[in-house]
């Protein structure tokens, strides 16, 4: 009875053991491999195989510029980006289909001057190391950037014949009354904006207006991006600005440029000042003049 005992419970551990051992899923295999960024856009996107308690290391033959990664962080345990290594680790793995892209940029000026890689989660192996040759400045590389260049040279065509000198007379917005008006600059507070006024001209459209603002950043300022615009007319009313329009993204220390802005009607009467107020985008620096019709 005893003898038989022991028979029957351990033929119970064996058959829970072969029972635990088909419900685990089998073992990640680990890889290093190398893989080449598509130098047409018909190639497909590479992958990166990913795994939870897994750091994967993306080596580039190219200098990375660090600050150019896009990617979703909140997915990922750790992002480190070195001068030509990326290394990253999710939290968990990704879902059967899940695909995320993450695109980091090249510090030279070679092509292509970003890599766009798929980072997805497999059943039986992850990536431990892989190698990403870029393929710099190869003819296809090449050929696929006159092509992007070409189409966006043919697109920038089409918006200046609708927004350059010829679309402002076929949209009869300049029109034989246009009469540019200078303006004087009567008053120009501080307030610590680094900032000066230069000159400042008027425009009044067949739809709207617009003053153009020439600005110098002073020596030894931060950059400067600008922000929101504040009208106030002769008469003393607030007035409704459009839009505000820069030809840089941002002044640097001691740079000038213009900031234009658009309105319904002229906020100036002769012989009147009205008041304008600029504000840059962290909200920090404000310049406050005013402007006379003479």
């Amino acid at each position: 009875m005893v003898l038989l005992t022991r028979w029957l419970l351990l033929t119970l551990l064996l058959v829970a053991n072969r029972a635990t051992a088909q419900s685990q899923p089998p073992a990640r295999q680990r890889q290093d491999r190398r893989a080449a960024l598509p130098t047409t856009p018909t190639e497909p996107i590479p992958e990166l195989y990913v795994a939870a308690g897994n750091l994967t290391t993306v080596a580039f033959n190219g200098p990375l510029d660090r600050d150019s990664l896009v990617m979703d962080r909140t997915r990922f345990k750790w992002v480190d980006v070195g001068d030509r290594i990326l290394s990253i680790e999710p939290f968990t793995d990704l879902g059967p289909g899940e695909r995320l892209i993450m695109q980091v940029g090249f510090k030279d000026r070679a092509l292509p001057t970003k890599a766009v890689l798929a980072v997805v989660s497999k059943a039986d192996v992850m990536d431990g190391k892989v190698e990403v040759d870029r393929r710099a400045n190869t003819p296809e590389a090449l050929l696929a950037a006159l092509t992007q260049k070409e189409a966006e040279l043919e697109e920038l065509k089409t918006r200046y014949a609708e927004s350059g000198p010829a679309g402002l007379v076929l949209s009869e917005w300049l029109g034989k009354k246009m009469n540019p008006l200078e303006f004087f600059i009567t008053q120009a507070t501080a307030n610590g904006s680094g900032l000066t006024v230069v000159e400042s001209i008027g425009y009044e459209g067949a739809s709207s207006t617009l003053i153009a603002i020439r600005l110098r950043n002073l020596p030894g300022q931060k950059r400067w991006v600008a922000g929101k615009a504040r009208i106030t007319s002769a008469t003393g009313a607030p007035v409704e600005v459009f839009s505000v329009h820069t030809k840089q993204e941002q002044l640097a220390p001691g740079e000038a440029g213009l900031v234009v802005l658009e309105m319904k009607a002229p906020p100036w009467s002769t012989g009147r000042a009205f008041s304008v107020e600029l504000e840059d985008a962290s909200v920090q620096r404000r310049l406050s003049f005013n402007l006379l019709a003479q």
